[in-house]
């Protein structure tokens, strides 16, 4: 369990690592997007996770957790993009140096409680997939946390 942490964790970090330019323009595209454009482009995606993972039977038992907890983290997410565009909006004057790293303090202790979240519900499915299924598991989550393809 502790092997399937760690390669989750380290799929996840991998893609924070490579997100640079591609998250600046992505910000671009969804700046238009409702918190519920957000969330279903999120619920469109993890539909499509399961369909290429071709899960059988006893493997769909499992899959609920962490749809659940997807759209629950995606939700929280799109809410707080919101919420930080509104503020960004209203913005006047200089940017507060010491209160945006305040904020970004708090986002990052949000986002890492998220991601203990979704290992946590991922880890049952992901003790049941077949070596080819965690591989493409893997490759999914990692793209998931880089944010929606840009076409």
């Amino acid at each position: 369990m502790r092997k399937v942490l760690v390669l989750f964790t380290a799929a996840m970090l991998a893609g924070s690592a490579l997100t640079g330019a591609a998250v600046a323009s992505d910000r671009v595209v969804r700046a238009e997007l409702s918190a519920n454009q957000i969330a279903d482009q999120i619920s469109a995606n993890t539909a499509r996770i399961k369909a290429e993972l071709r899960l059988t039977p006893e493997q769909e038992k499992k899959w609920g957790g962490f749809e659940s907890a997807v759209a629950d983290i995606g939700r929280t997410n799109a809410d707080r993009e919101i919420a930080w565009r509104n503020d960004r909006a209203q913005q006047k004057g200089p940017i507060d140096i010491i209160e945006q790293m305040r904020q970004q303090a708090k986002s990052m202790g949000e986002r890492s409680v998220d991601r203990k979240t979704l290992a946590d519900a991922a880890a049952p499915l992901y003790a049941s997939l077949d070596d080819q299924q965690k591989q493409r598991f893997a490759q999914e989550l990692t793209r998931m946390n880089r944010g929606p393809d840009i076409d």
